[in-house]
């Protein structure tokens, strides 16, 4: 199961040239958060999603494991996730 990583609207879903079926969140502040790589979208352009609330599923291909994709972008810009992702895992631990 998918979930939607921050509060938005559906503003794409579905099939997207390679990328197999791409789901498109728009956040505040000009943030939008792409999804690809499911086998199953569960929400519809339009639709307003919460953080953590299902927005997909996975499929199993006949090799190898499913791969999720996730892009963060602002303003149409690709941001690197890896601080995001460091600063969640720090307040984690101790």
């Amino acid at each position: 199961q998918v979930v939607a990583p921050f509060d938005g609207q559906i503003v794409f879903a579905g099939p997207f040239r390679g990328y197999g079926q791409l789901l498109i969140i728009r956040h505040t502040d000009s943030y939008h958060t792409l999804l690809s790589g499911l086998f199953r979208i569960d929400s519809v352009v339009g639709q307003w999603v919460l953080a953590g609330e299902p927005v997909g599923v996975m499929g199993r291909p006949t090799a190898g494991n499913p791969t999720l994709y996730v892009e963060l972008r602002h303003e149409g810009y690709s941001i690197n996730l890896l601080p995001w992702l460091a600063a969640g895992k720090d307040k984690g631990s101790g």
